[in-house]
């Protein structure tokens, strides 16, 4: 069986999305200034495609690599969708990779424009990083952006048409270019079809019985393969809404703002969850209290409400002991 007649690519899942639910909230986002916006489907479709409309109008070689940087939101998302869109290659950057790193990637993965999300220099390598890009490199800022001086998403998106005719890739095409952290040496770019992308997800959405009734919040690095398949590509594919994280000190508030079904997280914040639990309820307590049966399913109830994850259908951890 052919990866097109096993897979449908993500691109194709989303585009099926976008018209089957224009209406339904797709993201929501906080910001720093502590609002929050909501974005439909139909919302995320109409601007990747105007930004589409704009890479398109640029002229770049067929199958060109443009480069995304910054943390987590909504906009990472639709960059990457609109890369896709436009029949591009998209290449994420870690936002706490430092300057040489940096350098090494834009030259190495021949990026022909950048994407600048989310960044601030404090809980990230934005500093570091700013001065490694070439001036020459053109630079589009998204929402968050750390510098004012650039052509701006939203400035570019209210000034193109959207993109009507997309071509939906083949599933051997070439989607992204995931780079390693660079823990063995410089990072290796490992590049993804748009069928593997699909096969990547493909496994856990049959495992958990994804659909679009679940909810997931992204906050573990987009740059990273594991959110990339797992948030985005399952999205694409499931049609269900993701929430985002403004901030390490608004995490608690944003994971009870998305009240996941699925949640995916690493050893070290569930080791933080615990010794949060703890600091409230000392430990002996707390399992002498969860043995008494009266008490038990009240106490698991309230503990998970506090955390945000009284609605999760499953949760789940890797990548570390």
């Amino acid at each position: 069986m052919s990866a097109r007649e096993k897979f449908i690519v993500p691109l194709e899942c989303f585009l099926q999305w976008e018209k089957a639910q224009a209406d339904k909230v797709y993201f929501t986002q906080p910001f720093p200034d502590g609002h929050v916006e909501e974005y439909t489907w139909g919302q995320v479709g109409d601007q990747a495609r105007r930004m589409a409309t704009h890479l398109r109008s640029l002229g770049l070689p067929e199958d060109s690599h443009i480069a995304v940087l910054g943390r987590n939101s909504a906009h990472w998302i639709m960059a990457d969708l609109a890369i896709w869109m436009a029949g591009y290659v998209s290449v994420p950057l870690y936002p706490t990779l430092n300057a040489e790193t940096t350098a090494y990637i834009l030259e190495h993965s021949e990026a022909r424009l950048l994407f600048i999300g989310k960044m601030d220099g404090v809980s990230d390598g934005w500093h570091s990083m700013k001065g490694a890009i070439p001036d020459a490199l053109p630079q589009v800022a998204l929402p968050m952006a750390p510098r004012d001086d650039l052509p701006t998403w939203d400035e570019i998106v209210a000034n193109n048409e959207p993109l009507k005719e997309i071509k939906v890739p083949a599933p051997d095409a070439l989607a992204t270019i995931i780079y390693t952290s660079g823990s063995t040496g410089m990072p290796k770019g490992v590049m993804h079809t748009h069928g593997s992308m699909a096969a990547a997800c493909a496994s856990m959405s049959d495992t958990f019985g994804m659909n679009p009734r679940d909810r997931m919040l992204s906050y573990l690095p987009l740059a990273h393969a594991a959110e990339r398949a797992i948030v985005e590509i399952n999205s694409f594919t499931c049609g269900f809404p993701v929430f985002f994280s403004n901030s390490l000190d608004t995490f608690a508030e944003d994971l009870r703002r998305a009240s996941p079904t699925v949640f995916f997280s690493v050893p070290r914040l569930w080791t933080k969850f615990y010794q949060g639990v703890c600091a409230k309820l000392p430990e002996k307590k707390l399992r002498k209290l969860l043995k008494i049966p009266l008490l038990s399913g009240l106490i698991r109830k309230k503990i998970l409400t506090q955390l945000g994850l009284q609605d999760a259908r499953y949760a789940v951890t890797g990548s570390a002991p």
